[in-house]
């Protein structure tokens, strides 16, 4: 079967690192199974953060007045050239199937679907329009209706549709009343082992008795960085073998997280290692000995989270909420650890029946590792993104 896959996001790893991972797994997965699949990606290869910055500088859209009206009808009219390029594309791989991925006022592939006669396999990963009218919408510049309409016409089009948790399927099934068309297909890691830990572990100055608390992603607010700070200014100093281990970079809240740790007498047992290749963070996770994911339990939950599968394929005790997808994955007491959302005494008192009872860790973590294996691979995640195309395909 021959595959193209079309992606719109403009900075694929400073944009959404998990969507990123995902795509190219799934997609290096479905190569390995024997079908031809080609990338588009439209706009990543040119727009990396600083580059964007600048350009922001630059731009006569900085002013909010101009922004409001002509951000919407910029975004729209960029399709006329998506049309071209993508046809273009088409024309040289002949595909037998179009995977495109929604993204806000991006309708051009659709179009050349249907225009084509080829079918088209929609990837919703998230809420998209939600997402954009919660968090993009700086100055009232998405006219609403005009984004809904845009979103609702690629389902319609679409002979399926994969989104990556249960929330995000009830989300647009509401939304636009396409249940029948929209399947599931979560995140996934690969389960791999990791060289001996002492190593790395002495190069980060951690004692062979030390208790390792590890978080990995970036210090954005809704991967519950303010929960991890108060978690450790609270815990840091009652429990002498604890080291908190943080890899990953970026983020609103990152400059005021180092800030805030840095200043106290403690800093030396909180470690912050910027952003890695996700090739690498393996080795890191390796030496955590309690996974954290803090998550709020926030209006509509609809993530996927990969941090919690990578910390499952590594045998690793999860300590998180059971909200959204996560509550599907994990059960409390057999393959991970839950405290109640927003309650930082509750927080406390899982964290530190983790410290106390290493046997209850490696439990967890056996298991975690079990439910990957058996479930959660991203080979596991291919075969269900290869049905889902040979059923959009018929």
């Amino acid at each position: 079967m021959r595959i193209v896959y079309f992606n719109y996001m403009a900075d694929l790893y400073g944009s959404s690192i998990g969507s990123t991972i995902k795509a190219q797994e799934l997609l290096g997965h479905l190569r390995e199974r024997g079908h031809e699949v080609t990338s588009f990606w439209r706009y990543g290869k040119t727009s990396p953060k600083t580059e964007r910055s600048r350009a922001d500088k630059r731009s006569p859209l900085r002013h909010p007045f101009l922004r409001r009206i002509l951000y919407t009808p910029k975004e729209i009219v960029k399709n006329i050239f998506d049309l071209i390029a993508e046809y273009r594309f088409i024309v040289k791989h002949k595909p037998d199937i179009i995977i495109s991925r929604v993204d806000a006022y991006r309708f051009s592939s659709s179009l050349l679907a249907r225009w084509c006669g080829i079918p088209l396999l929609l990837e919703a990963d998230g809420a998209n329009s939600y997402e954009w009218l919660q968090y993009n919408n700086r100055d009232g510049i998405i006219w609403k209706r005009c984004l809904l309409l845009i979103e609702k016409l690629n389902f319609r089009i679409a002979s399926q549709v994969f989104v990556q948790s249960t929330v995000t399927k009830i989300y647009y099934d509401q939304l636009y009343g396409y249940g029948h068309k929209i399947g599931v297909i979560t995140n996934a890691a690969t389960p791999r082992t990791s060289p001996e830990r002492a190593a790395l572990r002495a190069e980060f100055s951690m004692q062979p008795a030390s208790v390792v608390c590890g978080f990995l992603g970036s210090l954005h607010y809704w991967h519950g960085t303010n929960v991890l700070q108060e978690l450790i200014s609270r815990v840091v100093e009652k429990y002498d073998q604890l080291v908190f281990l943080i890899v990953g970079g970026g983020g609103p809240n990152a400059e005021d997280f180092k800030a805030f740790c840095y200043a106290k007498p403690w800093s030396k047992r909180v470690i912050i290692h910027d952003y890695q290749d996700h090739a690498d963070v393996h080795h890191y996770i390796n030496l955590f000995d309690i996974a954290l994911a803090p998550y709020t339990d926030q209006n509509l939950f609809y993530y996927s989270p990969v941090k919690i599968f990578e910390y499952m394929a590594l045998a690793k005790p999860v300590l998180t909420v059971p909200v959204g997808q996560i509550e599907e994955i994990i059960q409390h007491g057999y393959n991970g650890y839950f405290f109640k959302p927003g309650c930082m005494t509750d927080l406390e008192e899982k964290l530190a029946e983790l410290i106390h009872n290493s046997d209850l860790r490696q439990m967890l973590g056996r298991h975690a590792l079990t439910t990957i294996r058996q479930h959660h691979t991203w080979t596991h995640k291919a075969k269900e993104l290869e049905q889902m195309c040979l059923k959009a395909k018929n």
